[in-house]
């Protein structure tokens, strides 16, 4: 298991700040959602975690250990895309093991493990099966399977369930937690659907524009939202206006007292 730290992170494409002084902390096999709108920066922060883009600034850090120097495929981070990207001219099994071949482990092993994993995703026996036989939900599947057959440090997900329909992604959701927990895998999970983040995740980071909002418990968005940007976000109808007068705040539905 790996902590994550993403410090004083910022990344530029030209003028434009995708992301911005990114700062936070993914405790060892803790599942955390990255939430927000499109263009909020939440892939290209994925993409900054894995290696595939490189920072502006800032450093990402497993286990205290800076990852800027580290090429991506020695990074121990898989990252598990939206689209399904399996190989159509391999049957299941060659797509699962591939990364353990170009890891040089013998094929006695690596058909282990495949079955291993294909048992773990529910699609047991399913070795010999090609991607086009497959259904969108199985090959997500399979997809999940290739990056934890590697046993990677970190499990990374780009909005893996937005082209599934509702009752998929329902089961998916059950499926990917219920994997993290029983590996234990410190993962990150990119989503633009409040709904799933707070269902998935044991903390939430919330991005607007490339700047982080709120880092916080499920919970902690409705009961204690941090601004009212955040609050519309989680759809809070409970906003009053006021005006704050040492610890109260004077609405029009009289005086209400703050913590202050």
């Amino acid at each position: 298991m790996t902590t994550v730290v993403l410090k004083d992170l910022e990344r530029r494409f030209g003028d434009v700040i995708a992301v911005k002084n990114l700062n936070l902390e993914i405790q060892s096999g803790e599942l955390v959602a990255f939430l927000g709108p499109s263009g909020c920066g939440k892939t290209t922060t994925l993409r900054m975690v894995t290696g595939l883009l490189l920072p502006t600034s800032g450093d990402v850090l497993f286990d205290g250990k800076s990852m800027l120097a580290i090429p991506t495929e020695k990074r121990g981070a898989v990252m598990v895309f939206q689209k399904h990207l399996l190989f159509p001219t391999m049957n299941v099994g060659g797509n699962v093991g591939f990364g353990l071949r170009m890891q040089g482990v013998d094929k006695k092993e690596i058909d282990r493990r495949v079955a291993e994993i294909l048992e773990l995703v529910r699609l047991p026996g399913f070795e010999q099966r090609r991607a086009h036989e497959l259904s969108g939900g199985q090959q997500q599947r399979i997809a999940l399977a290739r990056a934890l057959v590697v046993r990677p440090k970190v499990l990374l997900l780009d909005e893996p369930l937005a082209n599934l329909d509702a009752n998929l992604r329902l089961e998916m959701r059950e499926l990917i937690r219920n994997i993290q927990r029983e590996m234990g895998i410190t993962t990150v999970f990119v989503t633009h659907d409040q709904e799933e983040a707070v269902m998935l995740a044991d903390r939430i980071a919330l991005m607007f524009d490339g700047v982080l909002q709120q880092y916080d418990v499920p919970q902690a968005f409705y009961e204690c939202p941090r601004s009212v940007k955040v609050a519309n976000f989680f759809r809070n109808e409970n906003i009053l206006a006021g005006t704050k007068r040492g610890g109260t705040v004077q609405t029009a539905l009289g005086t209400l007292e703050i913590d202050a």
